[in-house]
């Protein structure tokens, strides 16, 4: 599973440019790195009155077109993160521009200001970058919360380097599962940034052969209950006819 980091801002404060320089810095370095862009103000990318547009206006739910050097899926209707990472499989890092308001991965602000720092900071906050580097009257109003701070083109390295140390897999979100000891994934999520905790701490990512999800969501299971679901589900797909060494099983019930 990838590592993630969030880079958020207001509109024209340098997010790109940070994600773009540590895309190169971390390449440089070997790893595979992706990216995700929130697009909030546009609805479709799909190019109006194409085929793959007269597709989904038919009524088509995924639409794949294929040119000569990419493959471009269109899936019609917004998936949650969770759902995405299936695609993102293979991949070292995986940079999230925008999504200000997930609570379960490390950040860095692109900021204009330092009312914008302000803005953004909710504890999951590793470093500092964006445009406010360019004013030191801004810089040293933000160098006071004692926040690495870094200009993503000259100290490239240094960014990748703090992205290296603190970047963790995509923590399930739940509100109520309690299981690693915090209230909440969010909870964790500040504890890990902080360095109080690591992602090995979530139940869910550190163990578990069973998983369980329900519409989409992940229900942490307890050794008991994962147990009795594995021997249960072992036993009855076991004594089908074709069954013999059972090394993955995967079963999908959907109640329309």
């Amino acid at each position: 599973m990838p590592k993630f980091i969030a880079v958020v801002g207001g509109k024209h404060s340098g997010k790109t440019t940070v994600i773009q320089n540590l895309i190169s810095e971390l390449k440089n370095r070997g790893y595979r790195v992706g990216t995700i862009k929130e697009m909030v103000r546009i609805t479709t990318l799909d190019t109006p009155a194409t085929e793959t547009d007269r597709y989904s206006k038919a009524g088509a739910e995924i639409v794949v077109a294929i040119p000569r050097t990419e493959t471009v899926i269109f899936v019609k209707k917004r998936l949650r993160l969770n759902e995405i990472l299936p695609f993102l499989n293979g991949l070292d890092y995986v940079f999230l521009e925008g999504f200000e308001t997930e609570r379960t991965l490390p950040k860095i602000i692109a900021a204009k200001n330092f009312k914008e720092v302000l803005t953004y900071s909710d504890g999951l906050v590793i470093a500092i970058s964006g445009l406010i580097m360019n004013s030191p009257k801004e810089f040293e109003k933000s160098a006071a919360l004692q926040i690495p701070m870094f200009n993503s083109l000259t100290d490239a390295k240094k960014l990748a380097d703090i992205v290296a140390s603190k970047a963790f897999a995509k923590l399930p979100g739940l509100p109520h599962c309690s299981e690693c000891g915090y209230a909440s994934c969010y909870e964790l999520a500040k504890a890990i940034v902080k360095g109080d905790a690591a992602a090995k701490n979530c139940f869910l990512l550190s163990k578990g052969e069973v998983r369980l999800e329900v519409n989409g969501c992940r229900i942490p299971l307890k050794e008991f209950p994962e147990n009795i679901i594995r021997r249960m589900l072992e036993g009855m797909v076991s004594s089908l006819d074709g069954v013999q060494d059972i090394r993955e099983l995967k079963i999908e019930l959907k109640n329309e």
